[in-house]
């Protein structure tokens, strides 16, 4: 499936929003009504494997298929007042040389960045939230781990454990949603996954993706760490930002807060388009507060990158 809407004339260009681990399309709901109030075009897919798209096998090349495809569409237009979370499947095309602004979480920041890097022309801006995921023996030892409370709890035990440990906020209906979705995904799904974040830089060490590129994390995220989130956005050349209240699923977790990060984002990119006068973007502060603050650039080499803290999961 497929969630299209409409946001704030903030900016022209389209979101295109992947969903964490376990998610789907569905789970973006409480963000689409901040996201999508004002006329913006959103649309959130499900990844192969997750959702109506439960009976495919997970594959990263696929992932990567449906986020291109998605990218080089645009949603419908409704008139004013059309509900943000309404759910739409027609689609019609649009020019390929219009990007969009691609918003990744967990398993979808992974597609998201995969994206940026072969089609970079498809994307205006990346935001990567929830990421980077733990290397090296960490990673190992989280699939592991899953792999065996997946066998012995069964997938619907396992989501309840899942979301119950990871989403911060009360509010039932939001958890309901991962919950929901979660316990619907096949075993193998969820494993091939996460073997897929979870080797993310094995194969190519970070570099800048070419367009602007924000590296997001909740205040509260306890399986990625503030310092391995600002040390991506240095290898990517881009911003570190903080939801303020939110944990590892920071668009469910606080989606108003989550969407206003977004939206001073890409209106410094809006204002940077149109001229000099752009206004440099907030500066973070303490945990409790929202914002972004720019990192200085890492230096790129041919090295292997430098795995961070064990509690860098995805």
């Amino acid at each position: 499936m497929s969630a299209t809407a409409m946001s704030p004339a903030t900016s022209a260009t389209s979101l295109l929003l992947l969903h964490t681990w376990g998610g789907d399309a569905r789970t973006w709901a409480p963000a689409l009504r901040f996201l999508c109030a004002g006329g913006r075009a959103a649309e959130a897919p499900d990844l192969p494997g997750h959702g109506e798209r439960a009976a495919e096998p997970f594959t990263l090349a696929g992932a990567l298929e449906t986020a291109s495809s998605h990218a080089a569409d645009h949603p419908v237009d409704h008139p004013a007042g059309h509900p943000a979370d309404h759910r739409v499947d027609h689609l019609v095309d649009r020019p390929a040389d219009r990007p969009v602004d691609v918003v990744g979480s967990g398993l979808g920041a992974l597609v998201a960045l995969a994206l940026a890097r072969q089609r970079p022309g498809s994307v205006r801006s990346l935001t990567l939230v929830g990421f980077p995921p733990a290397g090296g023996p960490a990673a190992a030892g989280r699939l592991a781990e899953t792999e065996e409370r997946l066998r012995r709890a069964g997938t619907a035990a396992f989501a309840r454990s899942y979301v119950d440990g990871t989403l911060r906020g009360p509010d039932p209906a939001r958890r309901e949603l991962l919950r929901r979705s979660m316990a619907a995904t096949r075993p193998r799904t969820l494993l091939d996954s996460l073997r897929a974040t979870l080797g993310w830089a094995d194969d190519e060490p970070p570099r800048p993706p070419g367009p602007p590129c924000l590296v997001l994390r909740g205040a509260y995220d306890e399986r990625v760490g503030a310092d391995a989130a600002k040390t991506l956005a240095g290898q990517l050349g881009g911003t570190y930002g903080v939801v303020a209240g939110a944990g590892h699923v920071a668009y469910l977790d606080e989606p108003e807060a989550f969407a206003a990060v977004l939206a001073d984002f890409h209106h410094g990119l809006d204002r940077a388009a149109a001229g000099p006068a752009a206004v440099p973007a907030a500066v973070a502060g303490p945990a409790g507060r929202s914002g972004t603050e720019p990192v200085p650039p890492v230096r790129h080499s041919s090295d292997p990158p430098t795995r961070r803290s064990p509690s860098a999961e995805r």
